[in-house]
């Protein structure tokens, strides 16, 4: 028997179509076909990457879902069309993939979750981040108790020092850092936290961008098993640090950058036993630690995995043989709602003065 082939539309034919869903795609054509694509710029619709050279072109979302060939759309449009669309493709009774950010606030997701009602197994959510190799490499390293309990984790991203000022910086397209790079590692830090979030705290605001919206931004996020994620983000960072930061009370783990492939781990060799000491109130030697024990330590590098699953393979094995793709309504939903509340307790205004 045949390998059943969904037929999809790409709506919005910018940098994030083409340069990311046309490619991903076409990496996978014994699941995926590209038999439209649609955009409102008619210069967009030219010269298309090989995997969509053949799809049928559209100037709106409204002329695609009249195609009959179509079963999944694909959003990637600017931010504040993702939810109105994807009700759309809902009530074509097509499939939707929704980009990030997924929706623009906590009622407009809860619509969302509405209209999906009545269509299971036909919403999905393009959280990519996820599926990054150093992520899936971290995960499973701390899932060995390699770095012992858990306590604090940094997960920071620099995208330059850049005077960015295309729509994506400007508010009324609901742009600005948070709502591009925020949801990649607010969703991120809500796996690694694996608990649910009691508390944030956050700082907003906007450097040297050109648009009103915000380039750099600071969240504190704590669960409830004591847990703390430190998320930062900046387009204003001329010299930008670790990405990913793991502290265990018996390690660290480290990746400088997630695209290198290495991820570098010190922790307490596994025999390694902590003596039971008190602290005493006499002068300590002209030097910083404790003089009544040696700690050992391992040294260890990791390579992160070259062939994990597409996050598209999740969607087809959802639809095709029911398999629950792992990114579900409920996680999608919790990263809008610390969104709208990192916007709320930072109570960043978007300015208009340089």
């Amino acid at each position: 028997m045949s390998q059943r082939i969904i037929k999809v539309g790409i709506c919005g034919l910018g940098r994030i179509g083409r340069l990311g869903h046309i490619p991903e795609l076409g990496a996978l054509p014994t699941q995926y076909q590209i038999v439209t694509v649609a955009d409102t710029t008619p210069e967009r619709l030219l010269d298309l990457p090989e995997p969509a050279r053949n799809a049928r072109t559209y100037n709106s979302l409204e002329e695609m879902l009249q195609d009959s060939e179509v079963e999944m759309v694909t959003i990637a449009t600017r931010h504040p069309d993702h939810v109105p669309m994807a009700i759309k493709i809902l009530e074509a009774n097509k499939i939707a993939v929704v980009e990030k950010p997924v929706a623009t606030s906590v009622p407009e997701m809860e619509l969302l979750r509405q209209a999906a009602e009545g269509h299971p197994h036909q919403l999905f959510f393009r959280h990519n981040r996820r599926f990054e190799p150093a992520f899936h490499k971290i995960r499973q390293l701390l899932q060995t108790g390699l770095i012992g309990q858990v306590q604090y984790i940094k997960l920071h991203r620099s995208v330059g020092f850049c005077r960015r000022n295309d729509w994506m910086t400007m508010p009324e397209f609901y742009g600005g850092l948070l709502t591009n790079w925020g949801p990649h590692l607010i969703d991120q830090a809500l796996q690694l936290l694996d608990s649910p979030v009691k508390n944030v705290w956050a700082d907003v605001r906007r450097v040297v961008s050109i648009g009103a919206g915000d380039d750099l931004f600071k969240i504190l996020l704590t669960a409830e098993n004591g847990r703390l994620a430190d998320i930062e983000v900046s387009g204003c960072n001329a010299l930008p640090g670790r990405e990913v930061e793991i502290i265990g009370n018996r390690g660290t783990l480290v990746s400088e950058n997630c695209n290198d492939g290495k991820i570098r781990v010190r922790y307490l060799e596994p025999d390694c036993a902590t003596k039971k000491l008190q602290p005493h109130p006499e002068n300590p030697p002209l030097a910083y630690g404790n003089f009544d024990e040696k700690l050992a330590f391992v040294d260890a590098s990791y390579e992160c995995p070259k062939d994990l699953p597409s996050i598209w393979s999740t969607y087809y094995d959802e639809i095709v043989n029911g398999v629950p793709c792992p990114i579900r309504f409920d996680q999608a939903a919790e990263v809008v709602r610390i969104t709208q509340e990192v916007f709320r307790i930072s109570g960043f205004q978007p300015s208009t003065d340089k």
